[in-house]
């Protein structure tokens, strides 16, 4: 052997040896925990659009509630840019709810073919009727006994990116938005002047497209709480995306908040958010199909934070956490000792950073075996305003969390770790009533903790660390990452792909796989391996679909 090779080699070998010390994981036993039963109980999901979190996602939490979610076939969703067919769709609707138990439907996917199409243009009046007709029957159609949610949102503050010429007039638009609502509430002549120099500033095509949007929005919305006053068995919510507390939105949400008062409309609610509607109904429904109302307790990481007004969200943290236990028909409870699940929450910012108090707590609600679900949220979209990759450099088990959500708003993270806690704690409930075997708990608590990986490399790996990176490296390259060619977004992914498989193998020696995530009579569980394919659904790096394989160990007490 060359003796420069020699030393080279020589060198290396007690750097790996160090290194697969480090990363070394407990001994287990391979095990194959057995599949959960196939589900009895169907229901139809008509998304808000295609992307993972308003779809795959619901349905991954169905299958961990022992629901399938049944999506439209592909070809008759919506692709980034390109609108859903809602002729297929209703179609298709129209076709299977006569043979299933419950329906959830977008009416925002039937009307404009998606989020994004909802804001870029207005649907005619003829067209608001026609849908209205059809969501009439069919849920005059559904399955004898059934049910059926629909849930609409109300257009964001902020005009659509893809849409030229208006958001050169981003900022005219907002101000005029904010300016347009306090002249509602207020009636003050000063911030009528203003309202009108605003105006000024904003080509007469561009402002009446924007006032369209919710002038169009509040018609069809008046639409559907007529339809929910007729069907008193309908569920109907109507959400609010990315809004403020004051503006254009605020304003048709106080009209649908009054309207729904004033004909005491016990099965229609206001609320906030978008992409996590979906998840919401999905856990309503599964609670009602349980006769259970969970008590949820709340947990703050700081005193200021209940009171708190998030980026993008039109509320205090405090009073969205409460629409959404309302939603979902769960209660609040005052204790942890209390509830069946505790909902730890941070909302981190430059002047409220998460530190030792925060991590000890989550630390100390764990070692007492409380489900907890970590609600985990930033004001400015930073790592370091995160409670996670502290928990994680402090060694806290986080394989043990009931939930984890991170997401880019607070009521889309709030929403998520709140539907996939009581979806847990719900489970395990079944379990305890009907005698489950250590087998059936291993199985669920592995199920559980496999979403909860996926959600903590997609909220926290991929949003907070890769996609910042990534965006910049496309850019440099000349690349749009908002607009990925084939052979773009065929590199790009190959790119996510091999980043985030590191990151899954830090993330499993350096935390989930070192301590067990079930103990039952003396036999640990723990994860031995984790892989993940990555995926991107649309051309642009926004989103990322992770599915996750998780390998199950078991060492035994006689072990």
């Amino acid at each position: 052997m060359h003796k420069y090779l020699k030393t080279a080699l020589f060198s290396v070998l007690p750097l790996a040896a160090a290194l697969c010390a480090h990363f070394a994981l407990p001994s287990s036993t391979p095990l194959a925990l057995p599949a959960p039963p196939p589900s009895r109980q169907h229901l139809l999901l008509t998304p808000l659009d295609s992307r993972p979190v308003c779809s795959t996602m619901v349905q991954k939490l169905g299958q961990l509630a022992g629901l399938n979610v049944i999506l439209p076939p592909k070809a008759f969703l919506d692709n980034y840019q390109t609108p859903a067919k809602q002729e297929k769709l209703l179609q298709w609707l129209a076709y299977c709810t006569p043979y299933y138990e419950h329906s959830i439907i977008s009416a925002d996917i039937l009307l404009h073919g998606g989020l994004l199409a909802a804001r870029r243009s207005s649907a005619t009046e003829p067209q608001e009727d026609a849908l209205l007709t059809s969501l009439g029957k069919l849920h005059a159609g559904q399955k004898n006994g059934g049910s059926q949610a629909i849930f609409s949102i109300i257009p964001r503050l902020l005009v659509s990116d893809q849409l030229l010429p208006d958001r050169w007039y981003q900022y005219q638009l907002w101000r005029y938005s904010q300016l347009a609502d306090m002249v509602r509430i207020s009636g003050s002549f000063d911030l009528t002047q203003k309202l009108r120099e605003t105006e000024a500033k904003i080509p007469p095509k561009v402002l009446y497209k924007y006032q369209q949007l919710y002038k169009q929005s509040d018609r069809f919305n008046e639409g559907l709480l007529q339809l929910a006053h007729r069907t008193p068995d309908l569920q109907l919510v109507i959400g609010q995306d990315d809004a403020s507390p004051i503006g254009l939105p605020h304003a048709s949400a106080s009209r649908i908040a009054s309207r729904i008062e004033g004909q005491r409309l016990n099965n229609a609610q206001l609320t906030y958010g978008a992409d996590e509607l979906a998840t919401l109904l999905l856990v309503r429904h599964y609670l009602a199909k349980q006769s259970w109302q969970p008590k949820v307790c709340f947990m703050y990481a700081a005193p200021q934070t209940e009171q708190k007004t998030m980026p993008y969200t039109p509320a205090a943290v405090s009073t969205v956490l409460r629409s959404q236990l309302k939603l979902i028909g769960a209660a609040e409870a005052a204790a942890p000792e209390e509830a069946d699940l505790v909902c730890y929450i941070n909302c981190g910012d430059d002047d409220l950073l998460p530190g030792t108090k925060q991590i000890e707590a989550v630390r100390a609600l764990l070692n007492a075996g409380r489900p907890v679900a970590l609600v985990d949220s930033s004001a400015n979209f930073a790592p370091a305003e995160l409670l996670l990759p502290k928990l994680l450099n402090s060694s806290v088990p986080v394989n043990r969390l009931a939930a984890y959500a991170g997401w880019n708003t607070f009521s889309n993270s709030s929403g998520t770790a709140l539907a996939q806690g009581l979806i847990f704690a719900g489970r395990l409930r079944e379990l305890r009533r009907c005698g489950g075997s250590e087998a059936q708990y291993a199985s669920l608590y592995a199920d559980n903790l496999s979403f909860t990986a996926e959600r903590i490399l997609e909220d926290y790996y991929y949003q907070k660390l890769l996609h910042p990176s990534l965006r910049h490296d496309l850019e440099v390259q000349g690349i749009d990452p908002t607009d990925l060619s084939t052979a773009a977004k065929q590199q790009t992914t190959e790119e996510i792909q091999s980043r985030i498989a590191l990151d899954a193998f830090l993330l499993l020696h350096e935390n989930l796989g070192q301590t067990p995530f079930y103990e039952h009579n003396g036999s640990k569980y723990y994860l031995r391996n984790l892989f993940v394919s990555a995926q991107l659904p649309w051309s642009r790096i926004f989103e990322v679909e992770l599915t996750i394989w998780p390998h199950i160990g078991v060492r035994k007490a006689t072990e």
